[in-house]
This record gives structure tokens, sequence and C-alpha cells, in this order.
């Protein structure tokens, strides 16, 4: 429903590592688009508006959006495969268009009724129309088509797709706030293509120990005057207790700083101040929030740390990649990306000796206190730019039999290219963007590796969003 706290989640990751940037760059649109798609059927324009027209739509992209196989390739935000459309166009270049359905002559059986009902406007959910298992269906073989023509995937690679409980699967969130009219303060989500605030009272695909805290928010903000100090407020549900963290652009009120306790103090939850040099004060403490993570391990996140929000799937993703990867005592591995040590715990707990490496100092010196709490003292824990050659080359002097990257949306071509004449036996590379991991896996396979198995990952469902994840070996 949201712009979720989508870090930059340009960057799944915030305050994480970049690539550098490529010469040419190529949207997914264009990237799909260059598929080798037949020219047999032709645009057909039957609107007297040259920025509107009608097209059959053939099938879904691996982001969700109705695609057809014209001249250009059109791809239509909105519709669904055998569905004929009215567009608007929003973006024309060579060979791609871009637009958005505006009427649908011809309703796909999969087309559904939205369960939210501000979808139409909030910015946060873009597949909320189509039904759920025929979403992920095509979506998954919209992405298995991109990789086998643009790697040469073959077929037997790509595995069934890891998929959790739905709606409500989000546990982190933040929520915009507009607080310039005392009489009428809005919280909420953006609106698509836009910095309007959305007011909401709840919202669906958040777990249910966040969304119920947007009503009681909005009322406590809506009677304190300083609330227009508020830049915006985060919402993070932890397996013992919830947070809400206050990000504020002045000193708040004593009138409001004391609601804010009491709210924590009726609702059970714990209350964060950020002021805006990103220095927090925690104003009620139930109890020190913790993520449950997998073989019983914990994380400790600070507020503005990098979480997965779907905690089923994440699980699920961790499980596939030590099958996958399949650490062995002594062995020595890397785990690059490292965040708090999703991956990080269980690959030391099976014996291997682990660098983990993270861009954010202070993440990495939680992920080690954590570490050390729990027991696991096995692991390097490094701060590192993974986007710097120098740094990648200096890490990779310990030498590795294996690999786990987990980079953010900008990919780790610079981690790949050091990584072929490093040639550990085996990588696990879990990708948040398709597109950049089609580049990465490409210098992979150029330099003597074979794609083993891949396959897609719901992370985030009702979005254009599709995570990934690959096994290479030597």
């Amino acid at each position: 429903m949201s712009q979720f706290n989508k870090p930059s989640k340009g960057s799944r990751k915030s305050g994480r590592f970049k690539s550098p940037t490529l010469k040419r760059k190529t949207s997914a649109n264009e990237q799909v688009a260059n598929l080798r798609f037949s020219n047999k059927n032709k645009t057909q324009d039957t609107s007297t508006d040259k920025n509107q027209l009608e097209v059959l739509i053939d099938r879904l992209d691996w982001m969700g959006q109705g695609v057809a196989r014209t001249t250009p390739v059109h791809f239509v935000e909105g519709a669904l495969p055998g569905e004929l459309c009215h567009i608007a166009i929003t973006q024309a270049k060579k060979n791609v268009i871009s637009g958005k359905a505006i009427s649908i002559a011809q309703p796909s059986e999969s087309r559904v009724e939205p369960f939210c009902p501000v979808f139409n406007q909030c910015g946060g959910c873009q597949l909320q129309h189509i039904e759920q298992s025929a979403a992920l269906s095509q979506r998954d073989d919209a992405l298995r088509t991109m990789l086998e023509h643009q790697l040469g995937m073959e077929k037997s690679v790509w595995q069934r797709p890891l998929e959790g409980d739905k709606p409500a699967y989000r546990r982190k969130a933040r929520l915009a706030i507009d607080a310039r009219r005392e009489s009428d303060v809005k919280l909420g989500f953006r609106a698509q293509s836009s910095n309007d605030i959305v007011d909401v009272e709840s919202c669906p695909v958040l777990v249910t120990e966040l969304s119920k805290l947007i009503a009681p928010l909005r009322e406590l903000v809506s009677s304190c005057e300083s609330s227009m100090h508020i830049g915006h407020i985060s919402l993070l549900a932890g397996d013992n207790v919830s947070q809400v963290t206050i990000k504020h652009t002045k000193a708040l009120s004593p009138e409001l700083y004391s609601a804010l306790v009491l709210f924590g103090e009726k609702h059970s939850v714990n209350i964060a101040l950020e002021n805006k040099k990103g220095r927090f004060n925690l104003i009620h403490l139930v109890v020190p929030l913790v993520i449950n993570s997998y073989d019983g391990y914990t994380l400790s996140p600070a507020p503005n740390d990098f979480v997965q929000v779907n905690k089923q799937v994440n699980n699920k993703m961790i499980e596939q990649a030590l099958a996958w990867l399949d650490p062995q005592p002594q062995e020595r591995i890397a785990d690059w990306f490292s965040g708090l040590g999703n991956f990080t715990l269980s690959l030391a707990k099976r014996g291997a000796i682990v660098q983990a490496v993270e861009g954010v100092a202070e993440m990495v010196q939680r992920a080690q206190e954590n570490a050390h709490k729990q027991g696991v003292d096995s692991v390097q824990w490094r701060h590192l730019d993974l986007s710097n050659k120098a740094d990648v080359e200096s890490a990779l002097g310990h030498g590795f039999d294996k690999v786990l990257l987990d980079p953010s949306r900008e990919g780790a071509l610079t981690v790949c290219q050091a990584l072929v004449n490093a040639k550990p036996k085996s990588i696990v590379y879990v990708s948040c963007n398709p597109s950049t991991f089609a580049r990465d896996a490409a210098v992979f396979i150029q330099g003597g590796y074979q794609m083993k198995k891949a396959g897609a990952v719901e992370m985030f469902p009702f979005t254009h969003h599709m995570e990934m994840m690959a096994l290479f070996t030597r």
C-alpha cells in the first residue's frame, strides 16, 4: 500500500553498495522488448488522440505489466493477457512504448476486484487487480523466458518459486505525514507517481499488529500542533514487540512527547525518536526488539537497518540458499552484502568459516555483537565497500571455497568480475533486481561458470518487485 520504507526497498537496501554506472542503461521494459518478439502483430491505432490507442495484450512481463507484441512493443500498466485495452501513452521510444490502461473491452478471467479500497490511488501496490496465483505463475514464466533468451538458460535449471501467505505479509513500513493543516492531518502512503499522501485507516498488506496502529497514530498526531515537525513515521514488527519510530525535523513539544510515551504504554509498543542528524532516542521501551531468523537465531535491528519484510518467504529463502550452497565444516565461505547476518549465522552453524562483509559500519558492529551473544564466534565481520575494486581484491585475498551474494538493486558487477578470477567452487546469488542479475550472471557464464539452479522469490506480493536466486558452479 505504500512507498513502504522503499530504501532507495532505487535501492532495496539503503546505505548499502552501489555498482559502477554502466555506459548504457536500459530499462526493464527495454530489456524485455529485446527478447526477439515476433513482429506479426502491428499496433492498430483506433483513437483520434495521438497519446491514446487500442492494443491487445499477449502476456505479462516479470513486473506484472501487460505486454502487447506489437511494433514497437507496448508495456501497459494495469492490463492483463487477452484483454483489449484502450491505453494512454506515458512514454514512447523507438522500440518501446509504455502506457496505462484506461478502459478494458475484454476483461481477463484472472481480473479480480482489488481488496484494498485505496488501491487505485495508493502507490504501494500495483497488482491487486489480478488473481494472485495467476500473477505469480505468469510473472514466473516471464522471468524464466527472459533469462532463457538473455543467458541461454536451460529450462531444467528453473525451480518452483518461493512464496508465502498473503495478503498481510509486511513487517516493516513507512508512513508519510502531511500536518500542514491542523484540521486536516493526513497519515498514510504516497500516491501513484506523486508526492501526495493517500490518507488510510489501515493497510491490508501489513501484518495485523502494524496495520492496527495507523488509526490511533493519526488521532495522536492530529491532536498536537508540533506534528508539523514530523517527517515520517516508521513501523517495524518484531517477533516480541512492535516499534514506532518518529522522524522529526525540529524538537517536538512536551505535549506531543508525553502523548507518544502514553501511546507506547497503551499499545505496548516501543517508541523511538530520530532527529534530523539520524540519532535515536528511545523514549518508551517494552523490551528490546528482536526478529527471529533461521535455525533458532535472532537479529536485533536498529530502526533504520535493512531487514527482509516478508518473514515467511525470508525463511524459505535462507533454507534454499543453504541447500544450494551446501556449506561443509571448515569450508571458507564469503557472505557478502551480509547486513545483520540474515544468512551468516546459519552458514556458521554448519561449521563453515565465514567472512561477512557489509557496507554500513554500524550494522557490522551490531551483527557482530548479536552473533557473539548467541555463541557464534567463527565469523570474520568486515566493513567494506564492495563496489570498490581495491576493497574487493583485499577481501578475496583470503581465498574462498564458496560465496553467497545478496546485493542491493544495483547488483554486484565489480564483485562478479573479481570472482571470475578468484574461481570459488560455487556461488549463490540472491537478487532483488532481475535486470541487474542478468547483467551480472552473464559475467559468471562468460567466465566459465554454469547456472545450475535458479528461481523466483515472491518477497513482495501485489507489487512490481520480483526477487530471485541462482546457483553457479564451475
